[in-house]
């Protein structure tokens, strides 16, 4: 029987981009919505002949901002899966939304639509930073959006809040985390900020014309996050993410336990049944494809070695690690037989461990992941 599957479907569209944003997406093109949701549903019908009428566990509405949406777009996304695949009784239906596009009306539009997890990009609670980094909504917008969310019935809320802005201090991140963890929301994403080339953020760190944290403020940011989330009823379960008892993102366990997913609209990434593709960034090339019109294959050769270190990347991203079973039977052979050095030497200290079937790093090595990434990708290549 075929796995379940995870379905994205990427909407590009934002009232305005922010400073730090290197997605695929676009403002002002507000008036291409309603033509690219009827494009979505035509390239969702042909992937399904492609692969089938496979099981749906997840569905994602990512961008760019989704809320940007009406109530009967979304709706038309949904009904088309559901007529296309099989989309679970209980699958988990996340739509990303800014909390400046958001009203009462339209919330509960979406959740009779079938939405039943909403990620707010609340990013902080402090309008001076959220000026900085080009967001368009306010503190006291973000925390009126987690209340109506609440209020339309959604239960599982998550907020993305995000730390190294320019500007920000420890004392800065410790109030906006303390404050959201009082919100009503089951799910804290944490994540810190990347200066991506090409964008306006990157011009001006580049020019001086501001500053971002430094390492040692960095690192006691990451000590604030993790006593406010542990002291306010959260567990971490992944490197940046931190959910209520039950309340893990489901659909992002796909991506970090590497089993397969289709994404839909433009530039939108799959990984299905060992292929790997992706959808052009142009619309013209993009409209082509929904058609029928072949999608590009990834970069990467592919193989079994690739496809090991992946695994373990995005394994040891978790707190619960890396499956060891699973990864015997998909690649022949533990891991400690494809990495014995680093597997060896991480143990010995202290960055590595074993534990109920699954290798995972210690507390010690999740502060230095990337160090122990980089030795399995040496003993990889």
């Amino acid at each position: 029987m075929d796995e379940a599957i995870g379905v994205y479907i990427h909407l590009p569209f934002c009232a305005r981009k922010c400073a730090y944003c290197d997605f695929t997406s676009f403002a002002g093109e507000e008036a291409r919505i309603e033509e690219y949701v009827k494009t979505v549903c035509r390239e969702a019908r042909a992937q399904a002949a492609l692969f089938g009428r496979r099981l749906v566990a997840t569905i994602y509405l990512g961008g760019g901002t989704p809320s940007l949406l009406t109530g009967a777009q979304a709706r038309a996304l949904l009904d088309a899966l559901r007529a296309c695949f099989d989309v679970a009784p209980d699958a988990e239906i996340t739509m990303e939304a800014n909390p400046g596009t958001l009203t009462p009306a339209k919330l509960c539009a979406y959740r009779e639509a079938g939405v039943n997890r909403l990620s707010l990009g609340v990013q902080s609670l402090d309008d001076g930073l959220l000026a900085a980094i080009g967001r368009i909504h306010t503190a006291a917008q973000a925390r009126e959006a987690a209340r109506m969310a609440r209020e339309a019935g959604f239960g599982n809320v998550n907020l993305d809040l995000m730390a190294g802005l320019p500007g920000q201090t420890p004392r800065l991140w410790e109030e906006t985390l303390a404050e959201a963890a009082s919100l009503p929301c089951a799910h804290l994403s944490c994540y810190a900020l990347i200066v991506e080339e090409g964008t306006p953020l990157a011009a001006r760190v580049a020019s001086g014309a501001c500053a971002l944290p430094d390492e040692d403020a960095l690192a006691e940011m990451d000590e604030i996050t993790e006593r406010i989330a542990r002291r306010a009823g959260f567990a971490r379960y992944e490197v940046s993410n931190y959910a209520r008892p039950g309340f893990a993102c489901r659909h992002n366990l796909t991506y970090w336990e590497c089993r397969p997913y289709l994404g839909l609209g433009l530039a939108a990434h799959s990984d299905m049944d060992g292929r790997r593709f992706y959808n052009a960034s142009d619309w013209a090339a993009y409209a082509r494809q929904a058609c029928g019109a072949q999608p590009r294959e990834a970069e990467g050769d592919g193989s079994a070695a690739e496809r090991r270190f992946e695994r373990l990347m995005m394994g040891l991203r978790m707190l619960r690690g890396v499956d060891e079973a699973r990864f015997h039977r998909d690649f022949g052979g533990a891991v400690a037989d494809f990495y014995p050095k680093t597997v060896r030497e991480m143990t010995a200290l202290g960055m590595l461990e074993r534990e109920g079937g699954y290798m995972r790093l210690t507390a010690r090595g999740m502060q230095v992941m990337n160090a122990v990434l980089v030795a399995f990708l040496q003993e990889n290549s």
